[in-house]
């Protein structure tokens, strides 16, 4: 361990032990005279790659598990769930995090060898050296531990030469490794994306050869490390690494499908290069989930629908099936409804048409219902990603500036008397009327009124005032007329400083 290491280490401990979270820590280290805590895992990774990381996980040497029992309960609540492993869930009082704390006792574990997560004969001990615990993790970056009170760094593995090396290395024999759990293979992905790490060539060469055992897995599990893959900064170079490993085709294989797929004059990528780039322009720009995976599956249709070859081949209808191929596959990654139904709608949409001067309010107001004025920003965002994944020199251009404020200005409230809870009609009957000019008037007079105070336009209050505006001339009546122009550009105004725009 170098200087600086050691003083990153040093200012841990020192910040750690004035953690109100964590004094019960300290608290052990008093009742157990004997007893040892480590910080294991990712978070001491963390730490020397100065990392910002919650992900606290302890290991407690030489007490009892009885005794270590006892003493948690008193200090926090305590889930069971990991008792007959040597693990707790511990909650301490007036906790400010937002996940359980995870506690073991040193263990070994044999597993079956059938890459089930859970597939282990596990055996805790209070007295196993920490040597022994750490021979069981996934990754030499991984198995580190520190040792809260003398600040030793426990690394049997040379976890810090190959986070000096920026490498990715299974603990042991990588065969092995991810015969024990299977989404070890989407891990090592996952870190090299998060870290930009390199993986091994051992480690990366066994992943190529046992990808097609990723599907014994849980779908809920190779979500959450496929969701942390997009989600991270360098999401573009997670899926190209998913697709050269082997993963992708038994995880997305629809995706496989684009590999190799030439487009039409529109684009200088294959399907499968656009779509990981259209993905990269969205991590890029920091866009939330729904749109990643829209970007990553906005083109999934094309390779199936695909006519003809060169420039003028044509991909019709490729939105339409998409968005049901899209469907299919998130339903089948355990992605919630919401998420589902989003990205669904939003591939199906992606091939809205636009064109300045050629397209009334009415068009934009009809595209509005299509896309859902809450899928406004997401929808324009999407369309910036599939823009740059194309190779085009602007994200934004302007007749997409204009179409994103005529689809903002289409939502505003009518300035006409059509916004009244009082039409004509009724204004004759409640009034004994004939048609004539007065009941225009009558009608300006109180739309002038509402804009004022958008509350009075209830059907029992303007029947009140109206009864009362009745009473007035003409001429009295025409001078209540609003100024809509004015209304207009105000109430413009006020709602587009409330818009958040896309970029």
């Amino acid at each position: 361990m170098n200087e600086k290491q050691a003083n990153l280490i040093k200012d841990f401990l020192k910040d750690f032990t004035k953690n109100p979270d964590f004094k019960f820590v300290q608290k052990l280290q008093k009742s157990f005279k004997d007893g040892e805590v480590y910080l294991v895992g990712g978070k001491v990774r963390d730490i020397l790659l100065e990392r910002t990381s919650y992900d606290y996980d302890f290991v407690i040497r030489k007490v009892e598990p009885k005794d270590l029992e006892k003493f948690l309960a008193k200090e926090g609540e305590v889930n069971f769930v990991g008792k007959s492993f040597g693990v707790f869930k511990f909650i301490p009082k007036k906790y400010q995090g937002f996940e359980p704390i995870d506690i073991a006792l040193p263990r070994t574990e044999q597993s079956f060898m059938t890459g089930g997560y859970k597939d282990f004969d596990v055996q805790s001990d209070a007295n196993l050296p920490m040597e022994k615990d750490l021979q069981r993790r996934d990754f030499t970056i991984n198995a580190m531990a520190l040792n809260l009170k003398t600040g030793e760094l426990i690394d049997p593995y040379n976890g810090l030469e190959d986070l000096k090396n920026k490498t990715i290395k299974t603990v042991g024999d990588p065969k092995e490794r991810f015969q024990e759990d299977y989404t070890r293979m989407l891990r090592a992905i996952r870190f090299s994306v998060q870290l930009y790490f390199k993986i091994e060539v051992a480690t990366y060469n066994v992943i190529q050869k046992m990808a097609p055992n990723i599907i014994n897995m849980s779908m809920e599990r190779i979500n959450d490390e496929l969701t942390k893959i997009i989600l991270a900064p360098n999401a573009e170079f997670g899926l190209e690494l998913l697709q050269k490993s082997n993963l992708l085709k038994y995880i997305i294989p629809e995706l496989e499908q684009g590999v190799g797929v030439s487009q039409n004059k529109a684009h200088i990528y294959s399907v499968f290069e656009h779509s990981a780039k259209a993905l990269g322009f969205a991590a890029q720009r920091n866009y939330n989930l729904n749109v990643r995976l829209s970007a990553l599956l906005h083109d999934i249709a094309k390779p199936m629908v695909k006519k003809g070859e060169g420039p003028d081949s044509t991909f019709y209808n490729h939105d339409i099936v998409g968005g049901k191929i899209a469907r299919k596959i998130l339903w089948r990654l355990k992605y919630s409804n919401e998420v589902v139904n989003k990205v669904a709608h939003l591939v199906r949409f992606h091939m809205f048409f636009y064109s300045i001067g050629e397209i009334t309010d009415a068009a934009i107001r009809r595209l509005l219902v299509r896309i859902g004025k809450d899928n406004i920003n997401e929808a324009i965002q999407l369309r910036i990603c599939d823009r740059l994944g194309m190779g085009r020199p602007k994200a934004k251009p302007y007749k997409l500036i204009e179409l994103e404020k005529r689809l903002h200005e289409v939502q505003l409230d009518p300035i006409s008397v059509k916004m009244l809870k009082i039409d004509g009609l009724e204004l004759m009957k409640i009034l004994n009327m004939k048609p004539g000019p007065k009941i225009g008037l009558l009608l300006n007079a109180l739309l002038s009124e509402v804009l004022e105070n958008p509350k009075l336009n209830t059907k029992a209050t303007l029947t009140k005032r109206l009864k009362e505006l009745n009473k007035l001339s003409e001429p009295e009546l025409k001078n209540m007329t609003p100024e809509i122009d004015k209304y207009e550009e105000a109430k413009k105004r006020e709602y587009f400083s409330k818009i958040k725009w896309v970029e």
